[in-house]
């Protein structure tokens, strides 16, 4: 089914400017405008991205309680388990906290359920981390939704951190903490962050708890005229306000000033900070960042991108603890540890990479190409990957299913091993046994794909539905996320897949552009044993004996709150160019918008009446296109267009022109790299047109 043509024109006059100003060429200008990026700050912030213009984990909500529990647990000499989901994004947080805790103590370990008991806390699960002796809990990439759970919990005596991504529900666990950026109220910019993304800001928290420099606490002061705004800060009590200042305070606390002309000017109000030694910003300013223009207070927290609600004293305090963490290496080197499963993480979990999870998955992907850890070295090793620069499809197409195999087929344990064994014998055996796992489970997809794609056709009319749902009678193998998301794009419409497993349906859902199946299940929630998720992709459970009145809920929203525009199938096109620019030096160019994915789709283009010398059938069903354009220098540009053999009749055509929506990627072949057209549809032009 074609697609509408849809051209995006941003405004001429201010693509001239922007062009006059920075001397980009003016089609990756209008790339750039089409993503928001509309002045040379945010253009430079896209495509140099520096860990300093990340948010301080400060800033978001239940982080100091969660370090504050997690310090008394180290007095006390307790047990810490971490508690994880089964897919990528929660084996990466898994990962990624349970290293950094081993950091500075042994008796912490994880678990994560298989998939035979669900998603999110299990009481079962919670009945042998008590006869562990386990006392503290910490959920990562789950928990939000877990009130019954986390109660039972306190019961047996166990305190639960909660650290999650997916939206809350209206009523919140009892827990000691809740780490979660979709919570009312929290100043995070980044609100989708993925489950690993929250997991670093709780450990880089942690590891900033224990740095010699937050050893005591801190007290900053912010003088502007005759104002003065105070404001202690610990790791373990976050902001607190101070009315006045006395010299028992002041003793136990270092003092924080933006420079030393403004704590000279404070003595003459404040004659008690002229003791103790003071730490000065603008000093720490011009140590970290030399190269930066900026000066004064407002302009250092523009650059930081500095949440404008923090303000004075915490401002201050905010932008110091980003310097913090430049200057201190022991944060620095849980930084550079943390990166590779950062990006693998946060690009399996398919959230938009847009702001932090841009700079994240940007960052983690120089790391992941050359990574420390043998699990994935021996990953790479069996993909026949030598010297290559890992890339988002690398890890979207190959690393991701492989450690996503474990937790849908046997226990995610596998590969939480993998990541973080440091036998290079062990890592070669999980690396083959997860290989092996992912060609199984590629298989039980597919199988699984074809039944259910037939008990949707036979289950919904569509000419009609806008959600599409299937409850089916088939086993629940562990691949219904990769089914729904594969009818999605086969319909261009949100799919709901139910299969049975052990006395319920258990399934997922997958969105459609910007459509929030979220909102539908929760219009349906009381049918509902049990949901969770975000905007795009959730989990869901359904008593057996509800499907029906479940369907009509779905069918009943889906008619009132999804639009035909809503689901619009268009390609959203970034200009019009001739296939004479298409090189080496232009893909360069495009490469540096990637990392791609959701949010930040390669840049797509238009042709129109593109010569061609010949367009070929190829495959071993002929339903692909292989096409060889005529550049007006009579060089041939190659194309291929996967699943469009359809378009043309004969098995070649030759000497013709045609219209075309298409990207443009790298083709290494024999070592050789050449730009290569992605043709994503075509209309030929009949010929003597």
């Amino acid at each position: 089914m074609s697609r509408l043509w849809k051209l995006l024109e941003p405004p001429d006059a201010e693509i001239k400017a922007l062009h006059a100003e920075t001397n980009i060429p003016l089609i990756l200008l209008r790339i750039m405008w089409n993503r928001g990026l509309r002045d040379p700050a945010a253009i430079d912030r896209y495509f140099d991205p520096k860990a300093r213009l990340l948010t301080s984990p400060f800033l978001l909500n239940g982080v100091s309680q969660a370090v504050n529990r997690i310090q008394l647990a180290l007095e006390r000499d307790e047990s810490i388990r971490i508690y994880g989901d089964r897919d990528v994004d929660g084996i990466t947080s898994t990962v990624l906290l349970l290293e950094t805790l081993l950091e500075f103590w042994k008796k912490v370990d994880f678990t994560v359920p298989v998939i035979e008991d669900g998603y999110g806390l299990n009481r079962d699960y919670l009945d042998v981390a008590k006869r562990d002796g386990v006392s503290l809990i910490i959920t990562v990439d789950c928990g939000i939704s877990n009130i019954a759970e986390v109660e039972y919990a306190r019961t047996l005596g166990i305190d639960v951190i909660v650290t999650d991504h997916h939206q809350p529900p209206t009523n919140l666990p009892n827990s000691v903490a809740i780490v979660d950026p979709k919570l009312p109220g929290s100043p995070m910019a980044q609100k989708d962050m993925a489950g690993v993304g929250v997991a670093q800001k709780l450990a880089m928290a942690v590891v900033l708890a224990q740095t010699k420099a937050l050893s005591k606490p801190l007290i900053a002061v912010d003088y502007q005229g005759s104002d003065v705004d105070l404001v202690r800060f610990s790791p373990r009590k976050g902001f607190t306000t101070v009315k006045h200042l006395n010299s028992q305070a002041l003793a136990h606390s270092q003092l924080l000033f933006f420079s030393p002309a403004e704590r000279d000017a404070l003595v003459e109000v404040i004659p008690e900070v002229k003791g103790g030694t003071p730490i000065f910003l603008n000093k720490l300013c011009e140590q970290c960042t030399p190269e930066n223009s900026a000066t004064t207070k407002a302009e250092i927290a523009l650059d930081m991108l500095i949440p404008q609600e923090c303000q004075g004293a915490r401002r201050l305090t905010i932008v110091y603890l980003k310097y913090l963490e430049a200057l201190e290496p022991q944060v620095k080197a849980h930084w550079q540890r943390s990166l590779d499963v950062l990006a693998v993480g946060t690009i399996a979990d398919m959230v938009p990479l847009r702001g932090e999870n841009r700079t994240l998955a940007q960052m983690g992907l120089k790391f992941a190409t050359n990574t420390r850890r043998n699990g994935l070295q021996e990953l790479y090793t069996l993909l026949g990957w030598k010297m290559k620069k890992v890339t988002e499809r690398d890890i979207s197409f190959n690393i991701a299913p492989i450690l996503n195999s474990s937790g849908r087929l046997r226990s995610a344990e596998l590969a939480i091993e993998l990541l973080t064994t440091v036998s290079n014998s062990r890592a070669k055996e999980l690396a083959g046994e997860l290989f092996e796992l992912n060609i199984e489970r590629k298989r039980l997809g597919e199988n699984c794909y074809r039944q259910v794609k037939e008990h949707l056709l036979a289950q919904n009319d569509l000419e009609k539905a806008k959600i599409l749902l299937v409850i089916a009678p088939l086993p629940n193998q562990g691949v219904t996320g990769i089914v729904a998301t594969r009818l999605m794009l086969d319909f261009s419409r949100p799919v709901i897949v139910l299969l049975e497993d052990h006395g319920r349906y258990l399934g997922s859902a997958r969105s459609y552009k910007s459509i929030n199946i979220m909102n539908a299940l929760h219009n349906c929630a009381h049918l509902l044993e049990k949901y969770g998720g975000h905007i795009g992709a959730a989990g869901l459970t359904l008593p057996l004996n509800r499907a029906n009145d479940f369907r009509k809920c779905i069918n009943a929203y889906a008619e009132t709150a999804v639009t035909e525009e809503d689901l619009r199938r268009e390609w959203l096109i970034d200009t019009r160019i001739d296939l004479d620019l298409v090189d080496e030096t232009f893909l360069d160019d495009l490469l540096k918008f990637s990392p791609f994915g959701v949010d930040n789709p390669a840049p797509l283009f238009l042709a129109r009446q593109a010569p061609f010398y010949e367009v070929r059938k190829v495959g071993e069903a002929k339903n692909h296109l292989r096409f060889k354009f005529r550049k007006s220098s009579g060089r041939a540009l190659y194309g291929i267009g996967f699943n469009l053999g359809s378009l043309i009749g004969q098995d070649v055509l030759f000497d013709q022109t045609c219209d075309l929506v298409f990207t443009v990627e790298s083709n290494d072949y024999n070592g050789v790299r050449s730009a290569q057209v992605v043709v994503c549809e075509a209309n030929f032009s009949p010929p003597g047109s």
